[in-house]
């Protein structure tokens, strides 16, 4: 079928309006959008200049209205148009529809639905596309949802290893890569200080019955001359099974900085069966280490959001 013989079919709700005075003509899907000039001449001034030209030819045959021929999809557009309306919130089908989107707001200066759209791709696919999302978001300026991106990437063990390598990586500078590696580094040793010293526990916690550091406990015999701040009293020797537990997680939180590692069973399960060895640390073990780690998650999740990206 010829080009002139494809079939021209109206969008859907709202942008089927015949009150618009004004179609946009999705020519890859030959689908017409009936809009309003006032409003297109309100978000981009790309329109808005377009408007106060000569019109002569984009008429059609039938209703008279000016018909403006774009290269973008149907899909594209009509989530394009939604964004024009503070009412309204479209939901992407992907990352790339979204980009389509964020590329055509870019296209027609349209810097409201630009800002929209990005907040948009942000909520929809932070979990699942935060690499993607810190490039689109160094390659437009956005430089609070590069900070947002970035503190997902802290999920990456290793982040810039060979391995590492992500679908839009062709559509960042490697400056910003850096960037990404530098903020990657210093989460990974501020994570990893956390249980290096417990200083940043309250005092009121060395009055309870914690076992890794009980003064009555024979498990600190064998412990060795590992002597650890605990809160404010600043040389206090720790259980072997609890100094074994913050060695294994600072080391899998200087790989991986983030809550998640906390929350990993392997060395957490290990420590408890270790001092369910002991026939003082036992009754309380369970209890205790299950506070500390609450604790110490809040402590990493602290530390890792004070760390702030080297600005671009």
């Amino acid at each position: 079928m010829s080009v002139a013989e494809e079939t021209t079919t109206t969008a859907n709700a709202p942008f089927d309006n015949p009150d618009g005075d004004i179609i946009l003509h999705s020519t890859p899907d030959h689908v017409d959008f009936y809009f309003f000039k006032v409003i297109l001449s309100l978000m981009s001034p790309v329109f808005k200049d377009m408007f106060t030209l000569p019109q002569n030819g984009l008429h059609s045959d039938v209703l008279s209205v000016p018909v403006i021929p774009v290269t973008e999809s149907s899909v594209t557009l009509e989530a394009l148009l939604l964004l024009c309306y503070p009412a309204t919130t479209p939901t992407f089908h992907s990352l790339d529809n979204a980009k389509a989107v964020i590329e055509a707001a870019k296209k027609y200066d349209m810097q409201a639905v630009l800002d929209r759209a990005a907040d948009l791709a942000m909520s929809q696919f932070l979990l699942t596309h935060f690499l993607e999302l810190y490039a689109l978001s160094c390659r437009f300026g956005w430089q609070h949802h590069a900070q947002t991106a970035a503190l997902r990437a802290l999920e990456i063990k290793n982040l810039g290893r060979p391995s590492t390598e992500f679908e839009s990586m062709r559509d960042i500078t490697a400056l910003d890569y850096h960037r990404l590696l530098i903020y990657h580094h210093a989460c990974s040793v501020a994570a990893q200080a956390v249980g290096n010293s417990l200083s940043w526990l309250e005092p009121s916690i060395l009055s309870e019955d914690m076992p890794m550091w009980s003064h009555n406990c024979p498990c600190k015999i064998y412990a060795g001359p590992r002597m650890l701040q605990v809160a404010d009293f600043p040389n206090m020797r720790i259980t072997q099974w609890f100094n074994e537990y913050l060695v294994s997680s600072g080391k899998k939180l200087y790989e991986r900085p983030c809550e998640s590692t906390v929350r990993e069973l392997t060395a957490y399960n290990r420590a408890i069966s270790k001092a369910a060895e002991c026939s003082v640390c036992r009754s309380t073990v369970v209890e205790s280490m299950y506070k500390f780690r609450a604790l110490y998650i809040a402590q990493v999740q602290m530390v890792v959001t004070n760390v702030k990206m080297v600005p671009s």
